[in-house]
């Protein structure tokens, strides 16, 4: 009875001590390859470029690829696995992990914390929309190497603003304004091609109708004050954890 009960505890601890190891192992390794999918070098590669990421920006950024679900729903295996390794960095687990099981050829994206902002739905969908090509036609490598950049793009773009998208907005709605302008300034033009110069202000007076008794010239002046206004001051402030998810196939 003793031995039975000293390989129960065996066990126990021999799955326990796993279970801590891949978790740990999740935590430090930024590509979990399970599926088999890519080399040793690709592997490398794309780790050390989503830890630079991941620390950049401070939001986790994981790829996990695996064969296959065994009838596990993807999306409910997707947000478990997610919290149940514990990615992400600090208290709302900000991070980013893209899952993809090759049976059902199916990928998803989930964000979280403020990563689940900047890349939102929308996001998800375009950044999906990127590298679904490269899935499909099993170039894996360059299609994670797009996602990390999309990532980065996102992420970015959320923390310091979209300068290029500002920038190319804002030269659009002036391009329109200037269009606008002159269409209108031309109509103008148009409208007064009858109208001719006077040196004379009686040709713009009805004969007989005015009559002048006294006349004489008088200096007509002004006062102008300026008051410079006080510009008015505003803080935003924000906070919580956002999660969003999606995804397609390939």
């Amino acid at each position: 009875m003793k031995k039975i009960v000293s390989l129960l505890l065996a066990l126990m601890l021999f799955v326990t001590f796993a279970v801590t190891a891949y978790a740990a192992e999740a935590e430090e390794y930024f590509v979990i390859d399970d599926a088999d999918i890519l080399t040793d070098s690709e592997v490398n590669t794309l780790d050390k470029k989503l830890a630079e990421l991941s620390s950049t920006y401070q939001a986790q950024i994981i790829i996990l690829t695996v064969d296959s679900l065994e009838g596990e729903d993807i999306d409910t295996y997707l947000e478990n696995t997610y919290d149940t390794l514990g990615f992400g960095y600090g208290q709302d687990h900000d991070g980013v992990l893209l899952l993809i099981c090759m049976e059902p050829r199916e990928w998803r994206i989930l964000s979280n914390g403020f990563a689940g902002e900047a890349i939102d739905p929308d996001a998800i969908e375009k950044i999906g929309e990127a590298f679904t090509s490269d899935l499909s036609d099993g170039n894996y490598a360059e299609a994670f190497d797009t996602f990390a950049d999309k990532c980065e793009y996102y992420l970015d773009g959320y923390l310091n603003g979209f300068p290029f998208e500002f920038g190319k907005a804002l030269l659009i709605s002036l391009g329109v304004g200037i269009l606008i302008a002159l269409g209108i300034t031309k109509g103008w033009k148009k409208q007064l091609k009858s109208v001719q110069k006077q040196s004379k202000a009686n040709a713009y007076v009805k004969a007989g109708s005015m009559k002048i008794t006294q006349s004489g010239d008088y200096f007509m002046y002004r006062n102008l004050t300026k008051t410079q206004r006080q510009k008015s001051s505003s803080s935003s402030s924000g906070g919580g954890s956002s999660r969003s998810t999606g995804g397609g196939s390939f």
